[in-house]
Order: structure tokens, then C-alpha cells, then sequence
């Protein structure tokens, strides 16, 4: 297995949040820089996050380490092993600041080997929100192709217009794995929505439609036999 099937970059606000939010508590974090062909750590004190500014505002030791200003810097944090590159950052007393990364890599969440499906010929899956009202409503149920899936997560294709269903609709009900209605919905939480996927031709004139990937993270597992039908 290679870093790519073991690390996984997200845009997505929410989760890189939800990543510095959990690794302020944590003490392994640190700072790099590539200086003279040499890695340059910088350990921290403690960072935290202010949310008026939206910035992150480390805290180290000055007297112990140096930072070039003219040189790109780095953030590695303990939670999920997540970094990302800092692209502009200012020096205060005791302390350094930079705005919020827009882009992250971490651990991907799902140690299970996952089945991948051919492209074009994903399976559809079938969610709907966990709104009490909506519970038996299945005109309010998303259907969309399945482009993984594990026993504990899925991994989904999605159109960018659907983009608000998810956004607004963080934890849902797995109800369906393609013609399967499980005997059981599972609850299915949305972990990310990112942008890696380049534009396909649309199906009706010649404008590109965007689409999205998105990652649930299930709450309980995926019965085996509806799992052995669904990946066949």
C-alpha cells in the first residue's frame, strides 16, 4: 500500500476545522522547514485557533528556534498525521500566525480494505436525512453512484448541485445499496466533500458537469450478505 491509498487531501472547511480543532489537545505537533538541505523542526508550545480572525496562532519557543520568512513552511499534526503547507505567515512575539489552510492531507479514516468499483459502472446508493419528518419520505431520499465501499464507509460521486444536500445534511440513513433495501437503515456520517475530480462532458450539450467526492464513515457495518450481492 502506498501513500496514496494511505493519505487523502480534503478542502473540505468542516473537516480540516475538525482536524486542528482535535490536534490544539495534542502534543506532537510541529513546524518544518527545508533550510541548506536540511529539515528544520520547529516544536511547539501549544497552538490554538481564533475564530474572529480566522487564523491559527502557534506558539514555540523563539529562543530556541528559527524561522526563515523567505522560506515555505510546514505544519505536521498528531491527529490523523495531517499536514499542509503554510502559504504566508507573520512572526509575533512568542508566537506565529497564518490563516486557516485551505488544503490538508491525513490519514484516510478507513483501515479496511475497501472494493473499488470500475468507472461508469458505479453502483447507486440510496440516503436520506435523519429528519424525524422526513423518516418515511422517500421523494426526500438522494440516490448516487457508489465509488468504494468498505464495511464501515462508503465512497461517493456526487454532482456539485447536490453539493447542499450533504452540506446540510452531515449525518444520514443508508437505506438502500442498489436494488437492496437493507432490512435496517444505517446511520452514515459525511467525514469530507472535496473537489478532486476533474469535470466530465455533460450527457446534454457540451458544458461540463463538476462533480465531488464525497466520504460516509458508517456506524455500524454493512450486513455481509448485502455486501457480497453488492459488490458482485
Amino acid at each position: 500500500m502506498n501513500i496514496a491509498d494511505t493519505y487523502r487531501s480534503s478542502s473540505d472547511f468542516k473537516e480540516i476545522l475538525r482536524i486542528l480543532q482535535k490536534s490544539t489537545t495534542e502534543n506532537d505537533n510541529f513546524l518544518w522547514q527545508n533550510l541548506d538541505g536540511k529539515k528544520n523542526i520547529i516544536h511547539l508550545s501549544h497552538f490554538e485557533i481564533d475564530f474572529v480572525g480566522r487564523e491559527v496562532v502557534v506558539h514555540y519557543d523563539q529562543t530556541r528556534f528559527k524561522l526563515s520568512e523567505k522560506q515555505t513552511l510546514y505544519m505536521k499534526l498528531e491527529h490523523r498525521g495531517a499536514v499542509f503547507k503554510i502559504s504566508s505567515f507573520y512572526i509575533a512575539q512568542n508566537s506565529l500566525r497564518f490563516v486557516l489552510p485551505d488544503l490538508i492531507k491525513a490519514k484516510e479514516l478507513r483501515s479496511i480494505p475497501r472494493h473499488g468499483f470500475l468507472a461508469g459502472k458505479e453502483p447507486v446508493i440510496s440516503l436520506r436525512p435523519t429528519l424525524s419528518s422526513a423518516a418515511k419520505d422517500t421523494s426526500s431520499e438522494l440516490q448516487v453512484r457508489a465509488i468504494d465501499i468498505s464495511p464501515t464507509g462508503l465512497g461517493l460521486i456526487i454532482s456539485e448541485s447536490n453539493r447542499p444536500f450533504l452540506k446540510f445534511n452531515r449525518i444520514l440513513w443508508l437505506t438502500k445499496l442498489g436494488d437492496q433495501t437493507l432490512d435496517f437503515p444505517i446511520l452514515a456520517e459525511v467525514v469530507y466533500i472535496n473537489s478532486d475530480l476533474e469535470a466530465r462532458p455533460s450527457s446534454v450539450g457540451r458544458k461540463k458537469v463538476k462533480e465531488l467526492k464525497v466520504g460516509l464513515k458508517l456506524s455500524g457495518n454493512v450486513p455481509t450478505d448485502a455486501f457480497q450481492k453488492f459488490v458482485k
